[in-house]
């Protein structure tokens, strides 16, 4: 007689937060984000076109979220 045979067990990959991100000005992915929580604020530059901003920062800020900054401010300008 056969036996039953026992299902194998799938582990999901855990889903990470970005650390390299994408230019908005070249459309590179090159861009790295530096915080710096001391001082309150995060270097957000871009290695490909060297694209550089400071950006305001609190002690519970992602670099996710210092990206999502630098990005709204680089449209702001090009918009004005």
């Amino acid at each position: 007689m056969g036996r039953r045979r026992r299902r194998k067990v799938q582990k999901r990959p855990e889903k990470r937060i970005p650390t390299i991100f994408t230019c908005p000005n070249c459309g590179e992915e090159s861009v790295k984000v530096e915080i710096n929580k001391n001082e309150g604020y995060a270097v957000v530059g871009c290695g490909a076109c060297g694209l550089n901003k400071k950006v305001k920062v609190t002690k519970l800020t992602e670099p996710v979220d210092a990206y999502s900054r630098f990005v709204d401010s680089f449209y702001e300008e090009e918009a004005a």
